[in-house]
């Protein structure tokens, strides 16, 4: 059956620096004067390799004429990795030469001594967009994204809505400006080049919608698998994502089959949180599953939950709508959403799939929902029908 939330087709960047071949070089092949600035070494990242600058003498100076995409709608990202450092950096950043005139400028910063990153846009004195968001510091890799449609632009950090901000004109960069990664043209006398790494730049002529800006982050050092709730006796395949960690370690490993696996089969005999740590040596990323173990006697086949509402604001809580105790179904036949007049807007019978409000990509309004789910529950056949409403 037809997951239907996830048809948002695929857009191609049209700029794409992916770093793999260790160099600054566009595989869309439209931005080719690109300038290596020191020698940024080459480095494992989220997708392939990345690059690592050292705060010293490293930067590239990217092709000016990607200034042309910021003009009209667009959505930019990237990967990045902070290190330690004294100073706030810029991570992107377009400035003009004379290290006076603000006119049309912009940067992408961290800084170290506050744990914030900051998306600026400047378009003259006095009318700027300014946002300033705190990262995670127990994760490494980090992912940044800001789409333009119109006048409205809006940020994104670790695949968390940050705002919406709007100029009220049109942004326009200034032909004098230089694009840089790693660099500004005029450090202050607060800012130092960057100490970090960049992955997976890309730039898009359209601005992507919240399911296709989903899909640009890699699960890398992060658990793949859900929760679970299962009966004593069965087992959960547990499935970490991609690493560049040299080590990794479990909190603990009771009921694994392999304790040294990424993806081990854990069979607890009681309800368990295992924790996985991604050790990077100067940076150590956490994630975790918990494991619900229940008697087999407790199984109701009758009582199968789902929520009476949910909220896709991509806040990262409750936006998207499944089944709550999946753990009673032992074969999923269908599970069906029609919206009131009757109209099928959601199918699967993919248990752990769950719709995010969306469909063919585009957020359906806010109204009230019927959802039916037939299933197999102790070699029992069962329909479970109810309605629910979206809140946004």
């Amino acid at each position: 059956m037809l997951f239907i939330s996830l048809e948002a087709k695929a857009q191609n960047p049209i700029a794409h620096f992916s770093f793999d071949d260790c160099m600054p070089t566009d595989q869309t092949g439209n931005y080719i004067n690109n300038i290596v600035n020191g020698a940024p070494q080459c480095v494992c990242g989220p997708e392939g390799m990345a690059l690592q600058f050292d705060g010293s003498n490293d930067f590239i100076q990217l092709d000016d004429e990607i200034k042309d995409i910021l003009v009209n709608d667009f959505t930019m990202s990237f990967y990045f990795w902070v290190d330690p450092a004294i100073e706030k950096y810029n991570m992107f950043a377009i400035k003009k030469p004379d290290c006076i005139d603000i006119d049309s400028t912009m940067h992408i910063a961290y800084d170290p001594g506050t744990n914030l990153v900051e998306f600026n846009f400047t378009r003259n004195i006095g009318d700027r967009i300014s946002i300033f968001e705190p990262i995670d510091p127990t994760v490494c890799w980090h992912h940044v994204a800001v789409t333009k449609s119109g006048t409205d632009y809006s940020f994104y950090l670790d695949r968390r809505f940050i705002s919406t901000e709007n100029f009220g004109t049109n942004y326009e960069m200034s032909d004098s400006a230089s694009v840089y990664l790693a660099n500004t043209e005029c450090l202050s006398s607060t800012e130092q080049l960057m100490p970090g790494r960049i992955d997976e730049l890309k730039f898009f002529d359209v601005v992507l919608n919240s399911v296709e800006l989903d899909q640009l982050v890699m699960e890398i050092d992060q658990i793949n698998t859900a929760d679970q709730t299962i009966f004593s006796g069965e087992s959960v395949n547990i499935q970490a994502g991609p690493t560049c960690a040299p080590n990794f370690f479990w909190s603990s490993t009771l009921g694994f089959d392999n304790p040294s696996s990424l993806t081990p089969i854990a069979t607890p005999d009681q309800t368990q949180m295992y924790i996985l740590s991604f050790d990077y040596g100067s940076c150590v990323t956490q994630d975790s599953i918990r494991i619900n173990v229940l008697d087999s006697g407790d199984r109701d086949c009758e009582n199968l939950l789902l929520p009476k509402a949910f909220t896709p604001n991509n806040d990262g809580l409750n936006d998207t709508y499944g089944i709550s105790n999946s753990f009673l179904i032992d074969e999923l036949i269908f599970f069906e959403i029609y919206d009131r007049w009757g109209t099928k807007i959601f199918e699967t019978n993919q248990l752990n799939l769950k719709w995010d409000g969306t469909l063919k990509g585009v957020p359906v309004n806010a109204t009230a929902f019927v959802y039916k789910v037939k299933y197999i529950c102790s070699n029992e056949e069962h329909l479970a029908v109810g309605n629910f409403s979206i809140l946004r």
